[in-house]
């Protein structure tokens, strides 16, 4: 890391421990609900819904991929909820919420170390998330493969009650009523005011707020999320319609059963 990047990560550190020092000193607010974590598998729509739940008044957004089950063990990973506590605080937030879609391998460990934490999944169409990962990495089947193991794998906690699914679909055809459900898990209500996530500028994943040429490579992809979160709601949906019919076929083939149990396509669709 660069000197100019280390006393600026040392910067931000002192800034939100005078505000966290400020907030403690006035007694107000304080941390009065489980942590709370998103997961998926990637390129579906995470970003954009803790973008959309940062912008309540009680949630603070944490502000970049932590990876904190999947690098750390349980005393560090517990050390990183108090530190998480004391950002939230910072900012006048009650509880905070963390997005690593990553850590959707990791649910059982999330649950086993913190029993009360709420883990959100969030779905996205198969095909939109091959065509997606496609982009980026030039790579169709790795797209296939992701998607496919990591819903096999959440699949497997569908049914906790500490588990919320939802599908990017759902939020982008009936916003209110899926983040009302959403929102109804964590025990928050809905407030209209997220719907104007995108209206204060955030510098998450790069500090460039614009759309890049390419999504080929981690800067660009870093950059184009970036320029994600600091948009309007879009409809992302149906972006494998781009495909070729040989591209289309590998993806029937490959995740067809799991695209019908989803609800994604119907078996008439396939060959």
């Amino acid at each position: 890391m660069s000197v100019s990047r280390e006393l600026g990560k040392v910067y931000r550190e002192l800034k939100y421990l005078s505000r966290y020092a400020v907030k403690k000193l006035t007694g107000n607010p304080r941390i009065d609900s489980p942590p709370a974590f998103i997961v998926s598998s990637p390129h579906s729509g995470s970003s954009i819904l803790l973008t959309i739940l940062g912008a309540h008044s009680r949630i603070y957004a944490v502000p970049r991929e932590t990876n904190i089950a999947i690098k750390y063990k349980k005393n560090r990973f517990l050390r990183w909820l108090k530190k998480f506590d004391r950002m939230a605080i910072s900012e006048g937030k009650q509880r905070w919420i963390e997005k690593t879609p990553r850590h959707i391998r990791y649910i059982d460990r999330i649950l086993e170390w913190c029993p009360d934490a709420r883990i959100i999944i969030i779905m996205r169409d198969g095909r939109d998330v091959a065509c997606s990962i496609q982009g980026r990495t030039g790579s169709l089947e790795e797209g296939v493969t992701e998607w496919m193991e990591t819903n096999e794998i959440g699949k497997q906690f569908w049914n906790d009650s500490n588990v919320y699914v939802l599908k990017y679909e759902d939020m982008i055809t009936d916003f209110e009523k899926t983040m009302t459900g959403v929102l109804r898990f964590l025990g928050e209500d809905y407030e209209e005011g997220i719907k104007n996530y995108h209206k204060e500028e955030k510098k998450w994943y790069s500090g460039i707020v614009a759309r890049p040429s390419s999504t080929r490579g981690d800067d660009n992809h870093r950059q184009h999320r970036n320029w994600q979160i600091n948009q309007p709601l879009f409809d992302g949906r149906g972006r494998w319609r781009k495909m070729s019919e040989q591209e289309l076929a590998y993806v029937y083939e490959k995740a067809g059963e799991m695209l019908i149990e989803f609800g994604y396509i119907s078996e008439s669709v396939l060959p």
